[in-house]
């Protein structure tokens, strides 16, 4: 069903279909419900509709406490013009400085909570969890080789052998154990 709701001056507006003054819930209800609706001014007949949906967006917004901010999203999607949401949430969780911190019950949360709220297609964000997944797992790789160099440069210069030094210098000494066994063998007869 198609609503064209009138906006006047006083920022009060009007169902034209219903006949009736409606609100922006009533307009994110309409909507919810499947309707299409435009949103015209009434003296100009200019289009208000994007601006009407940012501000229920917006209001809904006030009242939740979102996983990811509102703000921070709308900003990466004016940035990032065609990028789809999917590619811009994975992003933006991607780059936060605590991404290789990031574990896969807080990622499946995030995805979750867009796909329950309709923001993101349950397939969609199946493909984003696993690129996430994907590229947290490379990240902490990473992570992990980093510190895996600095603990051995560290060690260095601390003068303190690694475990494969100790496991050279055991092999070294049962070598030399045996060849002591030998020349005491060999004086013995």
């Amino acid at each position: 069903m198609s609503h064209i709701i009138k906006k006047y001056s006083n920022r009060k507006m009007y169902d034209t279909k219903a006949s009736k003054p409606i609100t922006l819930a009533g307009i994110a209800a309409l909507i919810v419900r499947g309707d299409d609706v435009q949103v015209v001014d009434n003296q100009t007949g200019d289009d208000l509709t994007m601006v009407t949906l940012a501000q229920i967006i917006l209001e809904q917004e006030k009242s939740k406490k979102e996983l990811l901010s509102l703000p921070v999203l709308l900003r990466e999607m004016i940035k990032r013009g065609r990028e789809s949401l999917s590619e811009i949430i994975e992003k933006l969780l991607l780059s936060s400085t605590e991404s290789a911190l990031l574990t896969e019950e807080k990622a499946r949360e995030v995805v979750q909570d867009l796909v329950e709220k309709k923001r993101l297609g349950k397939p969609e964000g199946q493909r984003l969890l696993e690129r996430i997944f994907s590229k947290v797992r490379e990240r902490q790789r990473a992570l992990q080789g980093q510190i895996e160099t600095g603990i051995r440069e560290i060690l260095g210069k601390m003068d303190i052998v690694s475990q494969a030094e100790l496991q050279e210098l055991r092999r070294s000494l049962q070598e030399l154990r045996c060849r002591v066994d030998a020349l005491a063998n060999l004086k013995n007869k």
